[in-house]
């Protein structure tokens, strides 16, 4: 991932991630997003259908923007509850949001990033 599409990532106020299962497509809203290495790690709070979803199938596409300027991120989600990740995270978690329980880690590698800013080409920039 390079620095510029890491800084997107960091820089966006709003998040969305888009999931595919038995009952159809589903998108919702994301308040943590985080950046590690060459993955995107989102947490499981409220989750349900979500969750459901990726049980069953890892694709998923993600976007975040501020103003005019995002991202969309097309790859391979793991939904972790189990495991270092998910322990270690489970205690920052806490810390960060003492009212709210950890359910799962959810570790996304991305395969296509494209910018969809106005004016954008709509080609993938990840390579």
């Amino acid at each position: 991932m390079t620095e510029d599409i890491e800084k997107k990532i960091v820089e966006s106020t709003s998040f969305a991630l888009a999931t595919n299962g038995p009952e159809g497509v589903n998108v919702v809203p994301l308040s943590v997003v985080e950046v590690h290495g060459e993955e995107i790690w989102f947490f499981d709070f409220f989750m349900g259908k979500t969750a459901v979803n990726l049980q069953q199938n890892s694709m998923v596409a993600f976007t975040c923007w501020q103003g005019f300027v995002g991202l969309q991120i097309k790859g391979r989600a793991v939904y972790e509850t189990d495991g270092e990740v998910f322990k270690a995270q489970g205690v920052v978690m806490k810390e960060r949001f003492p009212d709210r329980t950890l359910r799962a880690v959810i570790r996304l590698t991305p395969d296509m990033v494209y910018d969809v800013a106005p004016g954008a080409t709509g080609e993938n920039i990840l390579m």
